[in-house]
C-alpha cells in the first residue's frame, strides 16, 4: 500500500501538437508539408496513424515557423494534461473501492492500444490500473509479466517525466525492497531535474515517502533511514501540511517497527486525529487500515 500518486511524449501527440500550432499560424497541409513530405503523409502523422523521419520532422516545423523548444515545451504540457486528467479519473475510484470502474478504464487503454502507432503506453496504464485494483481488492493478482514489463521500460527511459514517476510510484509496493530502493534512490539523486518544477517536487517528496514506507514494511531500516534524511531534506517551508503529516505517521510507524511501540503508535495516532482535523476522511481511512495492519495489539 502507499498514497496513490497522481500526476516522454508519445509519438503520437507529436502529430496532434503539430496540428495545433499548424492551424492556429494559419498555415495549410500543402504550406506545412512543402518538399519535405505528401499533404497525405502529413495529414497521417496529424491523426497519429504513422511517423515521421527526424530530418524531415525538422523541415516541416521550419516550414510552420516553429522552433523545436516552443514544440516541446507544448507536447510535454500535452501530454502531461493527458496524465493528469486520467488520474484524475483514478482517483475517486481508488477511494470508492470502484473496481468495476477500473476495469472500464482498462477497457478503454487497451482499445486505444488496438489502435496506436505506440501500443505500450496503452499497455502500461492497463498495468498501472491493474496494480490499483489488487491494491483495492486482494482477490485480484499481479501477473510477473506485467511487472517485468514495467520494470523494463522503466530501466530503459533515461529521463524520467511526471509519467515515470507517477507508474513507478503507484506500482512499487509489489517490488522487492531492494530493487525499490535502487529506482528510489536513482529518482532522488537526480532532484536537480525536478527540484525546479513544482508539481514534480511534490511528486519526489510522495515517491520518497512511498519508498520510505516500504522499507520500514520490510524492516529494512538502513534503506529506510535513506529515504527519511532525503524527506528530511526536501520537506521545506514550500510544502503542504498533508505531506508533513503522512511524515510525522511514518516517522512513528519507524519506531514501531523499532520495538519503541508505545511512542510509535502515539504518533501514528497523532498523524490520524490531524488528518481528521483537516477534513480528510479517505487518508483517515488508509491509515487506520495500515495501523491496524502492522500494530499488535
Amino acid at each position: 500500500m502507499g498514497r496513490i500518486i497522481r500526476a516522454g511524449v508519445k509519438m503520437e501527440h507529436l502529430g496532434k501538437v503539430f496540428r495545433e500550432f499548424r492551424t492556429s499560424g494559419n498555415y495549410s497541409l500543402k504550406e506545412a508539408a512543402g518538399e519535405s513530405c505528401s499533404t497525405s503523409q502529413l495529414s497521417r502523422f496529424e491523426l497519429g496513424e504513422s511517423d515521421l523521419a527526424v530530418s524531415r520532422f525538422f523541415e516541416i516545423l521550419d516550414n510552420i515557423h516553429v522552433t523545436i523548444e516552443n514544440f516541446m515545451d507544448k507536447a510535454r504540457n500535452f501530454h502531461n494534461h493527458e496524465h493528469v486528467a486520467m488520474m484524475g479519473q483514478i482517483v475517486p475510484l481508488y477511494y470508492s473501492n470502484d473496481i468495476a470502474g477500473f476495469q472500464k478504464l482498462q477497457r478503454e487503454q487497451l482499445e486505444k492500444a488496438k489502435s496506436s502507432t505506440n501500443p505500450l503506453y496503452f499497455e502500461l496504464n492497463w498495468i498501472l490500473l491493474q496494480g490499483l485494483i489488487c491494491q483495492r481488492d486482494s482477490t485480484y493478482e499481479m501477473k510477473q509479466d506485467d511487472l517485468d514489463k514495467v520494470a523494463d521500460y522503466l530501466f530503459k527511459t533515461e529521463e524520467w517525466t511526471m509519467y515515470e514517476l507517477i507508474l513507478f510510484g503507484n506500482l512499487y509496493s509489489f517490488y522487492d525492497v531492494d530493487y525499490v530502493t535502487r529506482i528510489g534512490r536513482e529518482v532522488m539523486e537526480r532532484e536537480e531535474f525536478y527540484i525546479e518544477i513544482g508539481r514534480h517536487k511534490r511528486l519526489v517528496l510522495i515517491l520518497a515517502l512511498n519508498c520510505y514506507q516500504h522499507c520500514l514494511e520490510h524492516l529494512s531500516f538502513e534503506n529506510a533511514s535513506y529515504f527519511e534524511t532525503y524527506t528530511e531534506k526536501i520537506i521545506g517551508k514550500g510544502i503542504k501540511l498533508y505531506e508533513r503529516n503522512i511524515f510525522h505517521y511514518l516517522k512513528g510507524f519507524s519506531l514501531y517497527q523499532k520495538g519503541q511501540c508505545k511512542e510509535g503508535c502515539k504518533q501514528m495516532q497523532e498523524a490520524m486525529h490531524i488528518f481528521d482535523l483537516l477534513g480528510l476522511p479517505e487518508q483517515v481511512a488508509y491509515y487506520q487500515e495500515h495501523y491496524e495492519k502492522f500494530v499488535k495489539n
